[in-house]
């Protein structure tokens, strides 16, 4: 049992999916971490299990889906974090499909607003520019006191990272979510994102 209050949030579908194929999106980019005001268009997306798979009924759609740096949440994990007052997300349409059956299935594309800085830097091993910017970061330590309040967003030295309260972690497991993998930061590997 750990002890630790924060983790990294990653999208951890089965082998054989369903993946994403984006057929259509907007022109924006939804892991900077800032609020994006007017957006009208609508995401295209196409949920589809991999050709291998010998039923893709077995593959059922989960509640997260990372296509292409993106990340699209379901009705229910939308709901879950509505129900626990995570506001910090923005929802943007999307018309998506689940290929094997043809249903349209109910997610949106989320964009989580909020850069927090969170590493303790004397226990995190990184590279460093001569400017003094994280180029990689080998291992990391979280700074949980920089953290306090936060349920879910961007790590700044870090920004594809997604950092979750433990609150959030556990509902999500609780619930029966699926897709989703919770590391601590002492699990984070160089390159998993």
């Amino acid at each position: 049992m750990t002890d630790k209050n924060y983790f990294i949030m990653l999208a951890d579908p089965p082998w054989a999916g369903p993946t994403v194929k984006v057929l259509k999106q907007p022109d924006v980019m939804v892991n900077d971490g800032v609020f994006l005001p007017g957006v009208n268009e609508k995401y295209e997306m196409l949920l589809a299990v991999d050709e291998k798979a010998k039923d893709p009924r077995e593959f059922p759609p989960c509640d997260i889906h990372g296509p292409s740096r993106t990340l699209m949440f379901s009705k229910r994990f939308i709901e879950l974090l509505i129900g626990m007052g995570v506001d910090n997300v923005q929802y943007l349409d999307a018309e998506v499909t689940y290929e094997s059956t043809g249903q349209k299935l109910p997610y949106k594309v989320a964009n989580v607003v909020g850069i927090i800085s969170g590493l303790n830097m004397e226990e995190s091993d990184v590279v460093l520019s001569p400017q003094g910017n994280i180029i990689e970061i080998e291992t990391m330590c979280f700074d949980e006191d920089k953290l306090s309040g936060h349920k879910i967003f961007r790590l700044q030295e870090h920004i594809m990272l997604l950092i979750v309260h433990r609150s959030i972690k556990e509902a999500v497991e609780n619930a029966g979510l699926t897709g989703f993998m919770f590391l601590t930061d002492d699990e984070y590997e160089p390159g998993m994102i």
